[in-house]
């Protein structure tokens, strides 16, 4: 597979068929995690449509909204044309140092082929942090994740049908999909691989970058991790210089 996939997966089709029931529930459990706005600047890293973006700039944050996909980065600015939108590659941030926080949601490290190339994004992360700052990353729990390994899901939203065919390399840690839209008598295909990490793997790499992990949780409404919950939420503050 190329390493380019997520600029066709993330377009049209993924802003239609996109669906999370629990964005209020992460909204709150961030500002939990960040404290309150307080002149704070947030990053939201891969922001997408602006889902938790918008939110949090109407709770008092000011939010930068950040993401490759001009598609997505479109339907944001549309929904919301007071917030700030940014259009770039995660893997070389073009900000200074002194973010108060930065936001990774619904597993949007591990998206590069090669091992430098998601490290460069948690070194990117942390040399935009102030001393101090956050980050707080939602990733999927490898081990629930192999333990109960769903293959094929069938959903329908907003007239498609998406069929998502699923293979995971326990060796290389990556998760394939091919993903397949049905809209009106079209038939789009789409293809991508993430890499999925555990959690010494990302003590390890988070520390090498310069942050240390503070918390982890198994959900923004903060259930315990352990190999129960499907999500991994590691909350990391960079090195006091």
């Amino acid at each position: 597979m190329g390493i380019d996939w997520y600029i066709d997966y993330f377009g049209e089709d993924y802003y239609h068929f996109d669906y999370h029931e629990d964005t209020s529930l992460e909204v709150d459990g961030l500002i939990s995690l960040i404290g309150n706005p307080g002149g704070k600047t947030i990053l939201d890293l891969g922001c997408g449509y602006g889902r938790v973006s918008t939110p949090l700039r109407k709770r008092g944050y000011r939010v930068l909204g950040y993401d490759l996909s001009p598609a997505l980065l479109k339907y944001a600015s549309q929904n919301d044309p007071e917030g700030i939108w940014l259009r770039g590659d995660m893997r070389e941030l073009p900000f200074d140092g002194g973010l108060d926080a930065v936001i990774s949601l619904f597993n949007a490290i591990g998206y590069f082929e090669e091992e430098d190339e998601n490290f460069a994004v948690l070194r990117s992360v942390s040399e935009v942090l102030r001393p101090g700052g956050r980050f707080v990353c939602q990733l999927v729990n490898r081990d629930y994740l192999v333990r109960k390994f769903v293959a094929h899901e069938v959903h329908r939203k907003d007239e498609r049908i998406v069929l998502e065919e699923r293979d995971f390399d326990p060796i290389a840690n990556r998760i394939q999909t091919r993903t397949t839209v049905l809209h009106s008598d079209e038939k789009r295909e789409y293809r991508s691989s993430i890499r999925v990490y555990t959690v010494t793997e990302l003590d390890l790499l988070l520390a090498a970058a310069g942050m240390t992990i503070r918390e982890i949780y198994g959900g923004l409404d903060f259930r315990p991790y352990d190999w129960e919950t499907n999500q991994l939420i590691v909350v990391c503050e960079k090195a006091d210089k």
